[in-house]
């Protein structure tokens, strides 16, 4: 079971204890029975979803679903919505990150053309859509349908985070992306910071955000690439690679 699957299944894991203390709580004493009854079939009924979709995730674990659970009857708190499958990827190597990449419709983080030499690919993430993102139009669908539980399979082009990382020996190069959200000052140029200034600014910062980061606006997205204290990459470096950095 990779990472991906052990996260969405521990998620769905807390829905359902959730769901179940809630179900027991509505059928306590003093509680019309006729809730107690509604609660029970909603929480059947996502139970039997969940099943249904874990099972076609197993021929095809590469796609996505997201599901909505409605509130009204079970008196639930918190979110309706939440995702199953391959919402989150990781990689081992670029050429299967790319693919996916590659059909994304926004600009997107590649391998630079000014890689450092000896410096190779270990790690790639790709945090696809949120599911609250999907959550009005689940929630109409659900209205129409007259459903408490509605899902569907979702072909999502669009990402909320991308990470990829390159080491040579105990130094790293770290590219990342994430959206930019439109209350953000506008980001001109490039901005460099090491990780002795980050340290000397926040001295109680953990150890694993004293880094050297160069970080840029472009397409609507932010990036950055950081590097370990004491990398001999300097900042002229990382210009070189940000430059090529992205696929727009």
């Amino acid at each position: 079971m990779n990472k991906s699957m052990k996260i969405t299944v521990a998620a769905l894991s807390g829905v359902l204890m959730l769901g179940a203390m809630n179900a027991a709580a509505e059928a306590a004493p003093g509680k019309p029975a006729s809730t107690a009854a509604a609660v029970s079939k909603v929480a059947q009924l996502e139970k039997e979803e969940i099943a249904r979709i874990s099972k076609l995730l197993k021929e095809n674990p590469d796609d996505s679903y997201m599901v909505y659970v409605s509130n009204e009857l079970t008196n639930r708190k918190g979110l309706e919505t939440f995702a199953m499958g391959n919402i989150h990827p990781e990689y081992t190597t670029y050429d299967d990150y790319w693919k996916k990449a590659s059909t994304l419709k926004e600009a997107v983080l590649k391998e630079p053309n000014k890689l450092p030499e000896n410096y190779r690919f270990v790690s790639g993430e790709i945090l696809g859509p949120y599911s609250t993102e999907y959550h009005n139009e689940l929630k109409a669908e659900a209205k129409k349908l007259k459903k408490q539980v509605h899902s569907k399979k979702v072909n999502w082009t669009k990402s909320s985070m991308i990470s990829l990382q390159y080491k040579n020996g105990t130094d790293y190069v770290k590219f990342q992306s994430t959206r930019l959200d439109p209350k953000d000052k506008k980001q001109k140029g490039y901005t460099y910071i090491t990780a002795e200034e980050v340290k000397k600014k926040h001295p109680k910062l953990g150890k694993e955000f004293i880094i050297n980061t160069l970080s840029w606006n472009e397409n609507g997205k932010s990036f950055s690439i950081s590097t370990n204290p004491g990398n001999p990459l300097t900042e002229e470096d990382l210009i070189k690679m940000a430059k090529t950095a992205v696929k727009k």
